[in-house]
């Protein structure tokens, strides 16, 4: 027994021993680095972690609360009653689901706690799914720093700034923004695996996956990004005859198309959303030659300034705060260019490029990194950057995020250049603390609120203690010294990065954990009116973040799905119900609340629904062309019957006039809508499309809607269905002409007529019924949207596109069944090049592991 223990004894820091030793540094290191990372967020985020606000902003980050919470919460709500599918006409008039990120695995990890929880504690978990989006991001660029002769703590240092950079904090607000931060080190790992061919290069194409079933707008630019990554890495190895470096890049090129084939069953439907539906995308229009002029015409002055700042701080501009004061930014807080990866980074990349001169590279090495700085430059300075990474659009400033590991690696080995005893220019220096202090200096002068004055004390005082420390590295000789100039640089640095992180999450109109008490409501609702009445500014502009809140209490009050039920009950037809006051969103809340409206906040809203509403009811838009609001426009009853609003929800015992009370279900009232209602409907005669977008005007509006459907050309371009009914749509010269157009045997045939659409137990299948006593044409209230297809009495019939946006499709005499079904249009198409691609993937990784063993 005394042997053993002796043995035990001696066995535990052995094993200590080892566990420190070299072979388990990154492992040790990746510990320390997630230990780090954990402390500072707990000071960072203390507010959000132990006090009452949640990243849910209802400010210039509004999009959490007024869309994303939504979307999350209806996908939520369907999975936990069974009824999830890739359609949702709870969202506007219905969407696509391949619309939103799926398949992002933060927000999978934010689905499935709310499945197991509900949708509304599911929004107390975001904070924390946030930081580890960090740490991730932290873990990821260390894996990748990895790959290089870097010291570790030069790799700690760098990771951890990486972690908490500008564009995570501030972007990655925007939730699916912050994942395209974690994969693309991973991604630049496995090409950097490639090009160096060690081992595990091989599920490059399975990293890719992951980036391809996440996002198709980030998968474009990571793999863009990777892509010119891999072609200056091997362009600086040596030793490689040309055949062989053309050879190397377009075998790891062949390994992005294998992984974005394996994830074509997400990637190819998600593509055809953003590239055939929504018009997001949409170019300018304009020649070759000017959009090359555009490209190449610098900015405003005032970006430049802008980008210089947020070299130093993502915060010098945020002036009263990011609600309703005055700000300086050239766009706002998010697209103007986040860069910032702290000021020691810029001083170290800008040393870079004297440094590089003298550097043990190779000159082929030393030309090609001059090359890339070049190219960074331009895509930085000029709108070539910006529209090359917006599939060659609008020129954004959404795509930086690509060069903070390109900072960060540069800044890692000259970390490691310091740390060896690398001399530094101290002119260089001296010009990057002028343009710091100008930054700084600005940022005062324009800061209103507290939180900002002292980030920029603390970011000077840090600046200050790294110029000290940078000129102090240029003389001291002594090793020690030199130790502990480097570990003071390394607490200013993590101070600096904390204050710089922390404020973007300072000063903000957050949702709270808890709603103020209702007996409170109006006691601190008549103290709000107050303050953002005031004559001081920063009482006015703070009061929005002090806005009393009954957010839960409303968004989940127990007589909504009451209604709901009762409405199900009543009504077995497909109808539209909306609200005429709003619980917790402009535009949403049909999305939380789970009935279907026509309200909606899409910023990739289908573009012919969004030209649809812009011709003939442009008051449906509540601030934007991505809102539609009902609830302000509840006296247009003949709106509402012309596109299936059945029902209203209401707080009002007396309705608006055109609306009758139904009943009262707990403390709501259920209106209907006096005139004869559906989501479908029957005409005998079209107009052309044109005319209806000449014509169409707000006293013209009804006499287009209620009597006549509009439809494109004979050859329309972008529907590509021929019309076979003998008379083409009418073109029309003045509205008038519509009453010449119609008999009254037309009239008495529309009245006669019916089309009943039955409640769906699924979203994506819908089935009907038709009585028409002539032929003619029907018109569903559902958006025009590939994948869509129509079987009347068993057979396919074609679909058109009716009144701009639209399902609609030509009618036989008589009494007829329908069913309309949706299947996301690529989607078995990519399954069937996914199992290829995959199956491609297995047999490529056997034949090389066969290879190889051959070699031995």
């Amino acid at each position: 027994m005394n042997t053993q223990k002796e043995k035990k004894a001696v066995d535990k820091p052995t094993a200590f021993r080892k566990w420190c030793g070299k072979e388990n540094e990154n492992v040790r290191f990746v510990a320390y680095l997630l230990g780090l990372m954990l402390l500072s967020a707990c000071f960072m985020f203390d507010d959000y972690l132990f006090g009452d606000q949640l990243m849910i902003f209802q400010d210039i980050g509004s999009d959490t609360w007024q869309q994303y919470i939504m979307n999350y919460s209806a996908i939520v709500n369907d999975i936990r009653d069974g009824s999830f599918s890739l359609w949702d006409f709870s969202n506007g008039f219905g969407v696509n689901l391949f619309n939103f990120n799926l398949f992002d695995p933060f927000l999978m990890l934010l689905y499935g706690l709310g499945v197991l929880l509900g949708p509304a504690h599911m929004l107390l978990y975001i904070n924390v799914i946030q930081i580890l989006k960090m740490l991730a991001a932290g873990v990821a660029f260390y894996l990748f720093l990895s790959q290089f002769s870097l010291s570790s703590q030069a790799k700690l240092v760098t990771s951890y700034v990486y972690g908490f950079s500008g564009f995570l904090l501030v972007w990655g607000q925007h939730y699916q923004f912050g994942t395209a931060v974690v994969y693309l080190p991973l991604l630049l790992l496995f090409c950097e695996r490639h090009v160096q061919k060690k081992k595990g290069r091989g599920f490059f194409p399975v990293m890719v996956f992951l980036c391809g079933i996440y996002s198709v707008y980030f998968t474009y630019m990571c793999l863009a990004a990777t892509g010119l990554y891999l072609l200056f890495r091997i362009l600086m190895l040596d030793g490689l005859t040309s055949a062989q470096r053309i050879r190397r890049f377009f075998a790891g090129c062949g390994e992005m198309l294998l992984g974005i084939g394996m994830s074509m069953a997400v990637f190819f439907p998600m593509a055809e959303v953003l590239l055939n539906v929504s018009s997001r995308l949409d170019s300018s229009g304009v020649g070759f030659m000017d959009w090359l002029q555009q490209c190449f015409t610098p900015y405003s002055g005032k970006f430049y300034d802008s980008l210089v700042k947020h070299l130093f701080s993502s915060n010098l501009q945020n002036g009263f705060g990011m609600a309703k004061g005055p700000q300086q930014y050239v766009m706002n807080y998010y697209e103007d260019p986040v860069l910032f990866c702290s000021g020691l980074a810029v001083f170290l990349d800008i040393q870079f490029l004297l440094v590089l001169r003298k550097a043990e590279m190779t000159r082929r090495a030393k030309t090609v990194l001059y090359s890339a700085a070049a190219l960074i430059l331009t895509g930085m300075l000029l709108p070539i950057g910006g529209t090359v990474f917006n599939y060659f659009t609008k020129p954004t400033q959404r795509y930086t995020f690509v060069l903070v590991p390109v900072f960060l690696l540069l800044m890692a080995w000259m970390w490691d250049y310091l740390k060896k005893g690398g001399r530094l220019s101290i002119l260089l220096v001296i010009a990057v603390t002028v343009f710091m202090g100008r930054a700084y200096l600005e940022g005062w002068q324009q800061a209103g609120f507290p939180e900002y004055k002292r980030n920029i004390l603390i970011l000077t005082a840090t600046g200050i203690l790294t110029v000290i420390c940078l000129i102090a590295l240029n003389f001291v000789k002594r090793q020690q010294i030199r130790n502990l100039v480097m570990g003071i640089l390394t607490v200013v640095l993590a101070v600096q990065v904390m204050s710089e992180g922390s404020t973007n999450f300072q000063a903000r109109v957050t949702l709270k954990k808890t709603d103020t008490p209702a007996e409170l409501m109006a006691q601190e609702m008549e103290q709000y009116e107050a303050d953002r009445h005031s004559k001081e500014k920063e009482i006015r502009y703070r009061a929005e973040m002090n806005k009393p809140q009954d957010f839960f209490r409303e968004m989940y009050r127990a007589d909504i799905p009451q209604v709901l039920d009762y409405l199900e009950e009543k009504d077995g037809s497909f109808f539209r119900v909306e609200k005429d006051y709003i619980s917790g969103t402009v535009a949403m809340d049909a999305s939380a609340q789970g009935y279907n409206g026509i309200s909606s906040y899409n910023s990739v809203m289908n573009g012919y629904i969004k030209e649809f509403v812009e011709t003939c009811c442009p008051e449906l838009f509540f601030a934007d062309q991505n809102h539609y609001t009902f609830w302000n426009n509840v006296e247009d009853e003949q709106l509402a019957a012309f596109l299936g609003i059945r029902y209203l929800i209401s707080g009002q015992k007396v309705p608006e006039e055109g609306w009758k009370v139904l009943d009262q279900v707990g403390g709501l009232y259920v209106h209907e809508n006096q005139l004869e209602t559906g989501t479908a409907h029957f005409y005998t005669d079209a107009v052309s499309e044109d005319s209806l977008k000449e014509l169409c005007t707000e006293e013209t509006r009804d006499e287009f809607l209620q009597n006549v459907i509009a439809l494109p050309e004979e050859e329309d371009s972008e529907t590509e269905v021929k019309i076979s009914r003998e008379t083409s749509p009418k073109e029309l010269q003045t509205a008038s002409e519509i009453s010449e157009l119609l008999s009254q045997e037309d009239k008495n045939a529309m009245e006669d007529s019916e089309i009943i659409l039955n409640r769906p137990e699924k979203d994506p299948h819908i089935t009907g019924a038709i009585h028409a006593e002539t032929d003619g044409y029907g018109m569903f209230m559902i958006p025009y949207e590939k994948g869509w297809s129509l079987t009347i009495d068993g057979k396919e019939t074609e679909l058109l596109r009716g009144d701009i946006g639209f399902l609609a499709c030509e009618i036989p005499e008589g009494d007829h069944t329908l069913e309309l079904t949706f299947q996301a249009p690529g989607l078995k198409t990519g399954m069937l090049a996914s199992c290829l691609f995959w199956i491609l993937f297995g047999v490529s990784r056997g034949v090389e592991k066969y290879g190889r063993r051959k070699q031995k």
